[in-house]
């Protein structure tokens, strides 16, 4: 299966945080319930009970008094600030992963599907590069990017065992008599765990031969997910439907952890490249306050984030190049902050920060299309405030242009 991946450090930040603050969430919300479900006080009180205890060195096989799970829960949501920061993330990865293992092999009746994923990410995350960009170990080095990239073997490893748990789901659902007859989806509106909302009565009420369908439907999917994600082409198609499939299972469901494990793991197998740069014939400019701590940080950004260096040259609001490029009469009206100049127009405010996301691709793109929805003047607004005390809270900076390797400060104007 080769699968080619277009993730960059600032990319894979995102993934990192998204899946730290799950599991800090996780262990925040197990907490109150740790000696309940895990202690030799709780639903399972002899840990031999359980038959997944002697798989490998289980601490929790000899110490599970409710004090000691209490320090470990604590512990896990420790480890999760860490990587949701990105400091010390990759021993604090393999750390979770164990503590995770733990948990299981303590009380399997906590099993969903989600939770084998949860620590394949766990052990991947381990054991790639460390530092990319938007981590806390990259914050200050010369070139933001570090040469951080994702291994082809690792994404394509995510995409495998993604496609045969997919596959093997749909087969095993094949000796199902509800999914066999296409009752499945109605049994699962009817469950306790439904949510009571008005898109479920909707659903309950359409036509039996629907709810068939859409039974049939991501039966269908997930039995035909390994040859489908064979072809590039149909690789984006059947990863946006299982993440549709997610998505409105999430709606319906109230059976979060499980679904927002899957949708992690559908995060980390998405593939950038898919959401290619909106690139002119020429590089834009950005300008950008040549003194102010945040907008540096946004010039980092950026240069960090154009793996090919081709969408942008770099250039201080107080150079020379700013006062030649831009009429005197436009420079008043302008923002001290950020200008985006592209070969058909001038942009300020939101609307220079969205072309500077819609020219990264990827992720970024989504971002960007996400904040479309807002209307402009809330945006600038916002932006606004930012601007007005990004000095105060950001600091400033004597060197117009960052600190940066040579080869960076080569696309750099004066």
């Amino acid at each position: 299966m080769p699968v080619k991946n277009g993730w960059t450090g600032g990319q894979y930040s995102i993934f990192r945080i998204v899946l730290g603050l799950y599991l800090l969430q996780h262990f925040l919300t197990l907490l109150p319930w740790g000696t309940e479900a895990f202690s030799n006080r709780g639903a399972l009180p002899v840990a031999a009970a359980s038959p997944l205890i002697h798989l490998f060195p289980n601490v929790l096989a000899v110490w599970d008094q409710p004090v000691f799970l209490a320090f470990l829960l604590t512990l896990g949501a420790l480890l999760s600030t860490f990587l949701t920061m990105g400091f010390w993330d990759r021993p604090a990865a393999l750390a979770l992963w164990y503590l995770w293992a733990c948990l299981l092999g303590r009380n399997p009746l906590i099993s969903n599907p989600a939770l084998p994923f949860v620590g394949w990410l766990l052990l991947l995350h381990a054991v790639l590069p460390k530092a990319p960009y938007g981590s806390w170990e990259a914050r200050s080095r010369d070139d933001p990017r570090g040469n951080w990239h994702m291994p082809q073997s690792a994404f394509a490893l995510a995409w495998i065992l993604m496609a045969a748990a997919y596959s093997y789901s749909g087969y095993t659902k094949l000796v199902s008599p509800s999914w066999v007859d296409g009752s499945a989806f109605t049994h699962i509106l009817e469950n306790p765990l439904a949510r009571p909302t008005a898109l479920r009565g909707l659903l309950l009420a359409m036509p039996p031969v629907s709810l068939r369908i859409a039974t049939w439907t991501a039966l269908a999917l997930e039995l035909t997910f390994v040859p489908l994600a064979l072809l590039r082409r149909a690789r984006p198609w059947i990863w946006t439907a299982m993440v549709g499939l997610h998505a409105g299972l999430l709606l319906l469901v109230s059976f979060a952890d499980l679904t927002a494990g899957m949708l992690l793991v559908h995060l980390f197998t998405f593939n950038p490249a898919w959401l290619r740069p909106r690139t002119a014939d020429r590089s834009a400019w950005i300008f950008y306050d040549g003194h102010c701590a945040l907008c540096q940080g946004w010039v980092r950004f950026a240069l960090a984030e154009d793996t090919d260096g081709k969408a942008f040259r770099i250039s201080p609001l107080q150079g020379r190049l700013f006062a030649t490029r831009i009429p005197a009469e436009k420079r008043h009206s302008l923002p001290d902050s950020l200008v985006v100049l592209t070969e058909d127009e001038l942009l300020a405010r939101s609307a220079a920060v969205l072309h500077v996301l819609r020219s990264l691709g990827g992720l970024w793109r989504i971002i960007a299309a996400t904040l479309a929805v807002v209307p402009p003047s809330v945006l600038d607004w916002f932006y606004d405030r930012i601007a007005a005390s990004r000095k105060e809270f950001f600091g400033t900076r004597a060197d117009f242009c960052p600190v940066l390797s040579p080869e960076l400060r080569r696309r750099f104007d004066a």
